[in-house]
């Protein structure tokens, strides 16, 4: 089933190219990492798919409905069942763990016995039950990169984005946590949207990689099935 349907799509800023004529389809259960140097349109789709910018021209269907189109957001991010793991992670330093984590939760005005249930449930899925209580200055940058999972978990989205997430992180824990969320998007079923520059962790996360250059799609490369 098509869960994400790009078609057509370009967007400027201030006059420059960032995406000239993008059309890409993602299954459902997918894992698609976008491949490409800095400045060469990969972030941008995936902010398009989020619905933090409109595309200039063309559409963005998400579970065949219509959320984007010819400069037009027509569902915001809040009502497109995604989550988004920053580059930069974005979490609030004055929050705690937990805090950080019911975020969305509350946003959403889901009752606070939910709320407990489902953080509790992102927490041992992402192994930080017992740093609940910390903030993000007192953890180290796996265990932050593991908050920020949590917090994009909890929300239970069925496309989950994440932009350049482990460029932060020395090989050992960038290797580490691959393995860790290609177990959870394995358990959990979501659809991934991924972006990196780094072509080992492009191939050894996707099922289809997606190379770009200069706001287009290059080459679309099969990984591996969806059951593998």
């Amino acid at each position: 089933m098509k869960i994400v349907d790009i078609d057509c799509v370009s967007k400027f800023y201030n006059g420059a190219k960032a995406l000239e004529n993008i059309s890409l389809e993602i299954d459902e259960g997918e894992r698609i990492v976008i491949l490409g140097p800095s400045g060469c349109g990969k972030t941008t789709i995936l902010r398009l798919i989020a619905g933090f910018i409109a595309p200039d021209t063309g559409s963005i269907s998400i579970a065949g409905e219509l959320v984007s189109r010819d400069g037009r957001i027509i569902r915001p991010p809040e009502q497109r069942n995604l989550g988004m793991v920053f580059q930069d992670l974005a979490l609030w330093p004055h929050l705690s763990v937990k805090g950080n984590i019911e975020f969305g939760l509350k946003a959403k005005g889901l009752p606070k016995i939910e709320r407990k249930h489902r953080i509790c449930e992102a927490l041992d899925l992402v192994g930080m039950g017992d740093l609940a209580a910390r903030k993000p200055a007192e953890l180290s940058g796996g265990q932050q990169q593991r908050v920020a999972l949590a917090r994009a978990l909890v929300l239970e989205p069925k496309v989950l984005l994440m932009d350049e997430p482990l460029s932060s992180l020395d090989l050992e824990l960038n290797v580490r946590l691959r393995k860790e969320i290609l177990g959870l998007q394995e358990k959990l079923g979501f659809t991934m949207g991924y972006v990196t520059h780094d072509r080992n962790e492009a191939f050894d996360i996707a099922t289809r990689v997606i190379s770009m250059k200069q706001g287009r799609i290059e080459k679309i490369e099969k990984v591996r099935t969806l059951t593998s």
